[in-house]
């Protein structure tokens, strides 16, 4: 395994003030949760290395927690123009962080990215289910539209946060690889790490088609 020489991927996390961005990449990077994690006034930056040795690969993930305040969003397109990976994050229990991510964030990341980057829509705080006001089928449902991964997380419980960046990770190394069939996907990986990997850039990397909110997708669709 090529420890050595990591392969960058540049993430970057979207969405609304207080959804929980900042926690789950403490949780991710540190294993730590902070109950009075005050809202971020200016993106933050931190680095995270894994290992995928059924691709013989490892990847340094260096995210970027971005500032969701309404007031500050112009200054997002500056850190996600060149992402390779963008993290949506909505928050289960407020109707509008994700309606925000359909009326305004991927409409941005459409409009401005420079690279075409694999998406993932996460619906937060899942440890709060009783409480959701979007249910699982709305946020998949929305996840298909735009060719993004899914998954619940809940950065209290640092619940699918792993289980979230292994799926990019594999998504990033394997543009084949289908985080809804583990099964298929896991044969896939291992079949593809044999060949040496198809249709890859020198980093082992594929592009990702957006789909087109207006093309694609429905039109005005919140």
């Amino acid at each position: 395994m090529d420890d050595e020489n990591p392969i960058p991927v540049k993430v970057v996390l979207l969405g609304e003030s207080g959804v929980g961005k900042t926690s789950i990449i403490s949780q991710f990077t540190a294993n730590k949760f902070n109950p009075r994690c005050p809202t971020s006034v200016s993106a933050q930056f931190i680095s995270k290395t894994i290992k995928f040795p059924q691709y013989n690969k490892t990847l340094k993930f260096d995210i970027w927690d971005t500032v969701g305040q309404e007031k500050y969003r112009s200054l997002a397109k500056i850190f996600y123009k060149d992402a390779l990976i963008i993290i949506f994050v909505y928050d289960i229990t407020i109707e509008f962080s994700f309606t925000a991510i359909k009326d305004f964030w991927y409409k941005e990341t459409f409009e401005n990215a420079d690279n075409e980057p694999i998406l993932a829509l996460v619906a937060n705080k899942y440890d709060l289910y009783k409480d959701e006001q979007i249910s699982n089928d709305k946020g998949k449902a929305y996840a298909d539209e735009i060719n993004a991964i899914f998954q619940n997380t809940s950065a209290l419980s640092n619940y699918g946060i792993d289980k979230l960046f292994e799926n990019l990770g594999k998504k990033f190394l394997n543009p084949d690889f289908d985080y809804k069939n583990p099964q298929e996907a896991n044969e896939a990986d291992i079949n593809n790490n044999k060949k040496g990997g198809k249709n890859k850039d020198k980093n082992g990397k594929e592009k990702i088609k957006l789909k087109d909110g207006k093309k694609g997708g429905k039109k005005n669709c919140c």
